[in-house]
């Protein structure tokens, strides 16, 4: 889903845009019209609809990159769930064994075992912890001496449960390489978003202050102010950042 933060830039956009190309050689023509007497001789008025025009290309391909950072952006963290999930499924099935064969162990060969076997305490929950804990019990397994089975014709099959937890094991520990990837990915499109959304409202702050004040000099007010940036949401005109949102004019829903 794409970011409010970058669809209130999106609006902002498509109104300075639609402003500029439908009211700016209206406004362009009034400025020549008011500053032609000004002219000195060999002087040429200037072309303010090019400046406008120029101007209003270099906002569309601000924003339009900006849209492109986000949605890649997005893409990329909604190709991280899959590896979460998969990271959470194991962990539980990992800690669920922990659990279950310190019951085991407690029953069988009674609580004094659970110190060699690395069982004692709080079984942890984060993924990361509990792979470090489970490698642990797993070497303990293969390594320790343990007391005699309180059952008769029982006994506490540790090459079994090392190899049961050594599977789980091994694929979290699998599993948290994929995540940390994926994350290494979204910072990655992370820092292309932040940097496409500095220089987009960087122009943007240029090019609606020169919009709004062309449009404002060639008799559009009213026009001018609602597609004045604002000096408090950078990227936005004054009229988006107050929750106005609507187009400047009805060519501006062009989003």
């Amino acid at each position: 889903m794409p970011s409010k933060l970058v669809t209130d830039r999106q609006k902002s956009a498509a109104a300075v845009i639609a402003a500029a190309r439908t009211h700016g050689s209206q406004a362009a023509e009034a400025i020549s019209t008011t500053l032609g007497p000004h002219l000195a001789k060999a002087e040429d008025r200037p072309d303010v609809e090019l400046l406008l025009e120029l101007s209003t290309r270099a906002l569309e391909t601000a924003i339009t990159t900006l849209v492109q950072a986000d949605t890649a952006h997005e893409a990329e963290l909604s190709d991280d769930a899959g590896p979460r999930r998969q990271r959470d499924e194991l962990a539980t099935a990992l800690y669920d064994d922990l659990i279950e064969l310190k019951e085991v162990a407690t029953g069988l060969l009674g609580r004094g075992a659970l110190q060699p076997l690395r069982l004692e305490g709080t079984t942890p929950r984060d993924p990361t912890v509990l792979v470090r804990h489970a490698e642990g019990v797993i070497e303990a397994l293969r390594s320790a001496e343990l007391p005699k089975s309180r059952v008769r014709g029982a006994k506490l099959h540790t090459d079994e449960w090392a190899q049961r937890l050594s599977e789980h094991t091994e694929a979290l520990s699998s599993t948290l390489g994929d995540v940390a990837r994926e994350l290494r990915e979204a910072e990655a499109t992370l820092v292309a978003k932040n940097q496409a959304l500095a220089e987009h409202d960087r122009t943007f702050g240029d090019v609606a202050t020169l919009i709004s004040a062309v449009l404002r000099m060639g008799g559009q007010t009213e026009l001018a102010a609602r597609v004045r940036p604002s000096p408090r949401r950078p990227g936005r005109t004054v009229a988006v950042a107050e929750g106005e949102g609507e187009p400047a004019s009805p060519e501006a829903a062009v989003a």
